[in-house]
């Protein structure tokens, strides 16, 4: 709990700002209440919009989109098994894989284009980076603009995870600790 004081005050210090109220804002009985008021209130929600209904099809828990027969993730395990099977005792060069033997997910149906009777998974990402690589001026800029075709920052993001940022400026006012710290309670 000590380390936990001396990190608040680094922050404190870094920041020029000083906190010196004895008595924590969450533990007003006012606020106690509002929290009970609140969590009353997500219960009752809850109880009466179930999140997750028993229902035989699968469906995005998110957007509620329901997919088809098409989509087979829910079997990957069991295709993944097939496929393996397949490719047992062949040379690499000679295994080929199907489109109709391939895992079909609930995203990829919802951003997935038909050309010719082939689906092709679109990724909203890619497409932004070529739109904004292939504008010739302020005014494609804007007609590009019109289109929702990012649905996060790409400055914070990379497709998979957020980016691995630089340390900060407040890093340096930590020092390592040396010593041995044992929880408390404990001898």
């Amino acid at each position: 709990m000590i380390h936990l004081q001396n990190i608040c005050f680094e922050i404190e210090k870094f920041c020029d700002v000083k906190l010196t109220s004895s008595e924590h804002v969450d533990t007003r009985p006012s606020r106690i209440a509002r929290d009970n008021e609140d969590a009353t209130k997500l219960s009752q929600w809850l109880s009466e919009h179930n999140p997750f209904p028993k229902i035989d099809v699968i469906m995005s828990i998110d957007s509620g989109i329901v997919g088809g027969n098409e989509v087979n993730c829910h079997l990957s395990e069991e295709i993944g098994r097939d496929m393996i099977s397949k490719m047992m005792g062949k040379k690499f060069e000679n295994v080929k894989f199907k489109r109709k033997g391939k895992v079909v997910t609930l995203a990829s149906i919802n951003s997935s284009v038909k050309i010719c009777n082939i689906s092709i998974v679109v990724d909203p990402h890619i497409l932004f980076h070529r739109l904004g690589i292939a504008k010739q001026s302020d005014d494609d800029l804007k007609a590009i603009f019109k289109f929702e075709l990012s649905p996060f920052p790409i400055l914070l993001f990379t497709g998979e995870s957020m980016r691995k940022g630089t340390k900060s400026s407040l890093y340096t006012s930590f020092s390592p600790i040396t010593e041995d710290i044992k929880p408390e309670g404990s001898q």
